[in-house]
């Protein structure tokens, strides 16, 4: 028995012949390629011939070059309207074999492509070789697609056919719908009208088809075209300056609305279940992708959030957006899953070396604006439910994900801003909260090599550059001042001394009662056993442990002993590197650090 099923269209004769009517007799063949079943075009072609009549102006379409008479032709005999019909009634029709094993046909019909997916190929292709500006040849093909463009995404809508299906040699059938739009609107951005039409389906084909991408190329193409409807700054300098001239960013709800029908459960799924879909699409396709196509949909999600965020106040798809990766548990597993990875070289691909580890730097950046921005809206926007998204970070292992990449992270441009914010809301969260919260986060602690490292990076920058300028009231540092690097390091210390129990054995995890002092005074160990498995660790920060304690008050690792006691009762005003998230650009004072104290 054969090992796989072969799909036979047409002979080699065929294609020859029909290679040759391509460039003579461009009429026959938009003749052919507009045949319904059981219908023959007057030179007697039926409807086998559509298959090597498709392969040969394919050929054609693919030439990447200005000059392409045999294309010229075609369009002059009517070929982008005879595609544009081919997309709206083309079934697919071959036969098996006699005899052949159901297996072998359920083979075929599980590989077999879509039926409108050729005569889309054929378009995309032509849409790839658009000039600008566009040719009059482009113009009709143009025209074409504009007039039948609602009807062709209605049947691709309705009749989803292969495009869903999970084999890889599906994924550029659900690339072709993407690939034509995004030069659709760069060569006529006016093209875009289209999109907000109420009954137009486009962005809702492009979401779904985002929602069923199984590997790099479809997730990238997919959401690529997606990103460039709600971000000005990626887009094409001419579609951007039609999108801002024409006030489309006051519709940005239209295609927020839109993506959500697309992935959506159901066709009458409520807005938090297609939100709930949206960041659960977002995990799954992040788990498929590597590389590039990892950190580009960091930058969609990005912008999926800004768009909800500024459209928050309205009762609609938005609030539920940004509410609903507030409760994102998978988007949050995996996210910081894969930014633990990132710490490490991943396989290279088709990339080398450098440039892998560029997507890796940009992922881990991209991770943790994600997180700081989410939280840092959700402390002005939803406050209340702040604490369910800190409760995720601990079960999900956040503070594990960043020590494994402070190293790298921390020395790139906005990390310590970012840090700095992230540390101070989560303080906030956590000293303000239940006390079940509480008792998790004093399970997150200490965190050596991470608060280390800051103390570290603050040490060698001011080593280089002198201390951090004093901070201005009433004004936010840049986020490449040093004021940053000054503080990041304070808000992790006082949030790790008001979570740890100094009571405790200084070992994360253990549990145990402390009796055995470290040379810092500040940590105790409950046996030899445990000091020496936290040494390594531990000394990143050992011999700075005492400026913190006088920076940001000695009695926070003591109000931290006691569950009921934290955020209670405090008489000394705490630090106000802590608020620095919430726009403040002050640090708290003290000694600056120098390398000789951490010896």
């Amino acid at each position: 028995m054969p090992e796989y099923a072969q799909i036979i269209t047409h002979t080699p004769e065929q294609a020859l012949e029909w290679h040759k009517i391509a460039r003579s007799n461009p009429g026959r063949v938009c003749r052919t390629l507009s045949l319904r079943q059981g219908q023959r075009t007057r030179e007697g072609d039926r409807q086998g011939d559509i298959y090597p009549a498709m392969e040969a102006v394919k050929v054609i379409s693919a030439i990447r070059k200005a000059d392409n008479p045999a294309w010229v032709n075609l369009v002059d005999g009517g070929i982008a309207e005879a595609l544009c019909k081919s997309v709206l009634e083309i079934v697919t029709s071959f036969q098996t074999l006699p005899g052949m094993p159901q297996e072998l046909k359920d083979q075929v019909a599980r590989e077999i492509a879509s039926p409108y997916y050729a005569p889309l190929e054929v378009l995309c292709n032509a849409a790839c070789n658009f000039q600008y500006p566009p040719t009059k040849t482009d113009k009709r093909v143009i025209a074409a697609l504009r007039k039948n463009w609602a009807g062709m995404m209605d049947r691709i809508w309705n009749e989803p056919e292969s495009t869903l299906r999970p084999e890889q040699l599906h994924g550029l059938e659900r690339v072709v719908v993407a690939q034509i739009l995004m030069r659709l609107l760069v060569t006529d951005p006016s093209f875009s009208d289209i999109l907000y039409e109420p009954s137009d389906l486009t962005v809702q084909i492009i979401a779904r088809h985002w929602k069923y991408s199984q590997n790099n190329d479809d997730i990238r193409a997919t959401a690529s075209a997606l990103y460039l409807l709600i971000d000005p700054k990626e887009m094409h300098p001419r579609q951007a300056a039609y999108y801002r001239s024409n006030g489309l960013e006051a519709k940005s709800s239209q295609i927020m609305s839109k993506i959500l029908l697309g992935i959506s459960p159901t066709a009458h799924s409520s807005k938090q279940q297609q939100a709930k879909t949206l960041f659960a699409t977002f995990a799954e396709n992040l788990l498929r992708s590597t590389g590039r196509t990892s950190a580009d949909q960091l930058d969609f999600l990005t912008a999926i959030l800004d768009m909800a965020q500024k459209g928050a106040k309205k009762d609609g798809a938005e609030l539920e957006v940004a509410k609903g990766v507030l409760k994102a548990t998978p988007l949050w597993n995996v996210l910081f899953r894969l930014l633990k990875k990132s710490a490490k070289p991943g396989p290279s691909g088709d990339s080398d070396a450098e440039t892998e580890k560029m997507h890796r730097l940009r992922f881990m950046r991209g991770v943790v604006g994600v997180a700081a921005n989410a939280l840092h809206d959700a402390s002005f926007s939803h406050p209340g439910e702040c604490e369910t998204l800190v409760r995720i970070w601990a079960n999900e292992n956040f503070f594990g994900a960043l020590e494994e990449t402070i190293e790298t992270l921390i020395e790139k441009p906005g990390m310590t801003v970012q840090l700095t914010r992230l540390a101070s809301v989560i303080e906030t969260t956590v000293v303000g909260g239940s006390p079940a919260l509480q008792n998790l986060y004093r399970t997150q602690f200490p965190r050596w090599r991470l608060l280390g490292t800051l103390i570290r990076h603050d040490v060698k920058k001011q080593q280089v550059a002198g201390p951090p300028p004093n901070p201005i009231p009433g004004l936010i540092a840049p986020p490449d001042s040093a004021l940053w690097d000054h503080a990041v390091w304070q808000c992790f210390g006082s949030l790790q001394f008001r979570c740890m129990d100094k009571a405790l054995c200084g070992k994360r995890g253990c549990g145990n009662p402390g009796s055995i002092a470290c040379m810092c005074q500040v940590v105790k160990y409950c046996s030899e056993d445990c000091k020496t498995k936290d040494a390594k660790d531990h000394q990143l920060a050992c011999g700075m442990l005492g400026l913190l304690e006088n920076t940001i008050g000695k009695e926070l690792p003591h109000a931290a002993s006691k569950p009921a006691e934290i955020g209670a009762g405090r008489k000394k005003k705490k630090s106000q590197a802590s608020n620095a998230g919430n726009g403040s650009a002050s640090t708290a004072g003290g000694a600056n650090p120098q390398l000789d104290e951490l010896d």
